[in-house]
């Protein structure tokens, strides 16, 4: 009995680390398709997001973020790369189009791409506009809202 319980044991670990390999090559092969500087997912910024927008209130975008940036561009579901690109002024997306359920933040530091990153889900309300500063200001009119995207 003790050996088939250290049998099953064993097949559950092996089971586990094979998930833990397969969920890591994935996540590489998603960067790698989605984007040539490694458009990676945000947890902590989509969190703070989502608070945000379940919540109500304001926020800076800067104080929501854990890095420097000073020019950040915004992009929707479905962008196609040679609109980041003319946003951006350099290559983002390997594909031709953002295709993640979320918005798309591109971030620049001393003038160059610093990072790109996904935030789910679409919370932003851009009006049109894509390129924002370190002044930009989050907006819940409402709890459960959208985030609207101004300059003061």
């Amino acid at each position: 009995m003790r050996r088939g319980v250290v049998a099953a044991g064993a097949a559950v670990l092996l089971l586990c680390a094979g998930c833990a390999d397969a969920g890591e090559k994935v996540s590489e092969s998603y960067e790698s398709a989605v984007g040539k500087t490694g458009v990676a997912y945000d947890e902590g910024l989509s969190k703070k997001l989502r608070k945000l927008s379940r919540e109500g209130g304001t926020a800076k975008l800067a104080d929501l973020t854990v890095f420097n940036w000073e020019k950040v561009h915004v992009f929707f579901e479905g962008a196609t790369a040679e609109e980041v690109e003319r946003a951006v002024g350099e290559p983002v997306l390997d594909g031709k189009r953002y295709y993640d359920a979320g918005n798309l933040l591109v971030f620049e530091y001393n003038g160059k791409l610093s990072r790109a990153v996904s935030v789910i889900p679409d919370l932003l309300a851009i009006d049109g506009r894509h390129t924002w500063g370190p002044g930009v200001v989050l907006t819940a009119r409402a709890p459960r809202s959208l985030l609207a995207l101004s300059e003061k």
